[in-house]
């Protein structure tokens, strides 16, 4: 039997074989990351410095240079590191640089460095400084495209388009500028953190960060394909999502650059802030009422001076439309037109404020209007509208030509729908100068009056239908400003329709049968009477002209002719005091509707007031005055008869005449007396006879009964 081996010399072997195998690995691995780690300091960077800037300078067709501080990494991944780097600007512009980075980590491949060739596929750009600048003839900075005589020239390469890599280029705390020489506006961006993929040229390039933009927060998605294609003016495609303060913006757009920028696709607009969007856009809107906030949406087909707008959605203020847009900016001002439609055309925010008062007619506020919105934007506008809102006013279907040029708006109305009626009318309103300045003319028919002086008047106390016109001019900054100087001329013209909380014609009759003469308070309960909510004068027509002068409205005619009533007059109503003063001549008769006979009587009535609390009622002084006027009409016919010995002498005769003892009276013509009426006058010193004949002679014209002969008072008198 032979004895069994040893196994312990077997397995230290093995464990020793093992131990050298890896202590081989150890290393093998220290070596290699000896090599990593010492090896970048023991490659000559210096050697590639002109190399890199060479291979740079290729693939953006720019000059680029950089400091002498570079270093070279090869973990994680090789890439040098560089100061200083600048990239030149095109020739013909100004300035040093078209960028200028602090520092730059720039990523390479080590095949080719270790072949003796430079790829770059990253750019790591720390505090760049980026001046993008557009000239007066169009031309771009940054337009890196190149002629192959120009690459053949600068590069000594077969002249084929150099193929430009970057990869992953990312920009940490950026700045960039871009001036634009023609229009002299200039944007800012600032703290931008960003990356940007650019795989090649055919490929898209694509770009996501935020910013602050002119100051504003800004946040940007964009997809460009392919800048090869742009460079090479071929169509390309731009999808791009920005947000800048509160605006949003949206598009997806081909692209091309053959004969200039072209663009065209699907775009969108939100501004709730609109004054702030324009100025971050480098417009400052004029500080007036209205241009609050803006959004569109559309098709857009544009350049670098001019976009048009079709299928468009347009939420303007309070204005909701449709159509299409024309926009200009290449002039002084933008200018905007096109054909729109909308539901309702509000205008509201652009009026002064309403007035606070409770009830009645407001006064005219003293607010001043700023109209210097006008000089934001040209325009030449075609819109249709279902509604119209001017204040309290509220206007129908409608079509208005609207031109706003330098602050000069003029609004033709070819076609005016207010109150169930038609018609057309126009507004200028120039706010060129300091004051601003209006004029305009409309001419409507069949109206519904109750509708319209309810919301013009803040009272529904006038029915009917019918016209109006209405030419005038006026300048001043706020609404009492313009009453007080507002000119012109109109007229209306109403049909069946009422005055309501008056019954004219009752009050005639009720004047008519005061047989026991002129009684004041019988007067004072007779228009109590006629006027209250349920009393109404009915007519069949009522019209007037009327002309205006420094806000004075003068109504030489006033007409009325309605059942048992007929009403003739004039007067006038101070626009800038609200102040009413109207003297009517209403004829009525004394008999009831349906009634036959009854006396014909005129009762002058008087409207006075103002416009919040009008006030109507018995012109007493008018009344006296046209009896007086009839009984000297009859008296002079009476003289005439007896001049021509008709009937004359029985009325010349007449001593009870009270009228003809007037005129004596106040002519100084003879009147026979009697021995009591000599007595009389001899006796009372305190009255001559003129005044005595004259008291008689009113007393008559209003029908008071005669009191106890005055000479029999006189008799009376020694007794007492």
């Amino acid at each position: 039997m032979f004895p069994a081996p040893a196994q312990a010399p077997k397995t230290a072997k093995l464990k020793d074989a093992m131990n050298r195998i890896l202590f081989i690995l150890l290393a093998l691995i220290a070596l290699a990351l000896a090599i990593l780690l010492f090896l970048p300091g023991l490659v000559p960077v210096s050697a590639f410095k002109g190399r890199i800037e060479t291979q740079a300078s290729n693939a953006l067709g720019r000059e680029v240079s950089f400091g002498d501080d570079l270093s070279f990494r090869i973990f994680p991944r090789t890439a040098f590191r560089v100061t200083d780097l600048v990239i030149a600007n095109a020739d013909g512009f100004s300035g040093d640089y078209l960028a200028r980075v602090e520092e730059a980590d720039i990523g390479v491949k080590l095949l080719p460095l270790l072949s003796d060739s430079v790829e770059i596929d990253r750019f790591v750009l720390t505090r760049p400084d980026i001046r993008l600048t557009r000239a007066q003839d169009g031309a771009v900075n940054w337009n890196l495209a190149q002629t192959e005589e120009t690459g053949a020239e600068e590069t000594g390469t077969s002249g084929a388009q150099r193929e430009l890599k970057l990869g992953d280029v990312r920009i940490v705390d950026g700045a960039a500028r871009y001036e634009d020489l023609e229009t002299g506006k200039s944007y800012v961006a600032e703290e931008i953190d960003m990356t940007v993929v650019l795989k090649s040229l055919a490929e898209p390039l694509e770009a996501k960060g935020e910013m602050q933009f002119q100051g504003a927060p800004a946040t940007v998605d964009m997809v460009l394909t392919s800048l090869r294609s742009i460079m090479d003016q071929e169509p390309g495609n731009l999808k791009l999502d920005l947000k800048v303060g509160e605006a949003e913006i949206g598009a997806d757009l081909a692209i091309s650059t053959k004969d200039g920028v072209h663009y065209s696709g699907p775009a969108s607009l939100s501004a709730p802030d609109l004054p702030a969007f324009a100025a971050l856009a480098g417009t400052e809107l004029a500080d007036a009422p209205g241009f609050d906030k803006l959004s569109v949406k559309g098709d857009i087909d544009g350049n670098d001076a001019s976009m048009r707008l079709e299928n468009a959605t347009i939420n303007f203020d309070e204005i909701a439309a449709q159509g299409a847009v024309m926009l200009n900016w290449a002039g002084a001002r933008p200018k905007a037109s096109g054909v729109l439609s909308t539901d309702k055309l509000d205008l509201r925010p652009y009026m002064p404020p309403p007035s606070t008062s409770a009830e009645g007619f407001p006064a005219w506020s003293e607010a001043k209007m700023n109209f210097a919105s006008l000089n934001n934007i040209d325009a030449d506008f075609d819109i249709s509208t279902d509604a119209v809102f001017v204040n309290d006013l509220e206007f129908g279907e409608s079509r208005i030509k609207l031109l706003v040029d330098a602050g000069r708006l003029t609004a033709e109305i070819p076609e005016l729908s207010m109150y169930g009626g038609q018609g057309s009318g126009r507004v200028v309103v120039n706010a060129r100068g300091a004051t601003p300045s209006f004029a305009g003319n409309f001419d409507v028919g069949a109206v519904q009056a109750q509708p319209f002086s309810k919301d013009l008047m803040k009272h529904d106390n006038l029915l009917g239908l019918g016209s109006f016109k209405l030419n005038f001019a006026a300048t001043g900054d706020s609404q009492a400003a313009i009453m007080r100087t507002i000119d012109g001329s109109g007229g209306f013209d109403l049909a069946d329709g009422a005055l309501k909380g008056v019954n004219i014609a009752g009050l005639v009759r009720a004047v008519g049968e005061f047989s026991e003469g002129f009684n004041p308070a019988a007067l004072q309960r007779a228009v109590a009477e006629a006027r209250g909510p349920s009393q109404q004068t009915d007519f069949s027509e009522f019209l007037s002209d009327f002309s205006i002068t420094n806000g004075l409205v003068s109504a030489p005619t006033i007409t009325l002719n309605g059942p048992y009533l007929s009403m003739s007059g004039q007067g006038a109503i101070n626009l800038a005091e609200q102040k009413i003063d109207l003297r009517l001549l209403p004829k009525g008769t004394t008999a009831l509707e349906g009634q036959e006979g009854g006396r014909t009587v005129t009762v002058p009535v008087r409207i006075g007031g103002t416009f919040s609390k009008p006030t109507i009622g018995i012109d007493a002084e008018s009344l006296a005055r046209t009896g007086l006027q009839r009984t000297l009409e009859n008296v002079l016919s009476n003289r005439n008869k007896n001049e021509d010995g008709e009937e004359g002498a029985e009325a010349a005769d007449d001593d009870t005449d009270p009228a003809r003892a007037i005129i004596e009276g106040i002519i100084g013509g003879k009147k026979k007396e009697t021995n009591d009426q000599q007595g009389a006058v001899e006796e009372d010193s305190a009255a001559t006879p003129e005044e005595t004949l004259i008291n008689e002679g009113l007393n008559a014209i209003f029908g008071k009964k005669k009191t106890a002969p005055k000479e029999e008072a006189k008799e009376e008198e020694p007794q007492q």
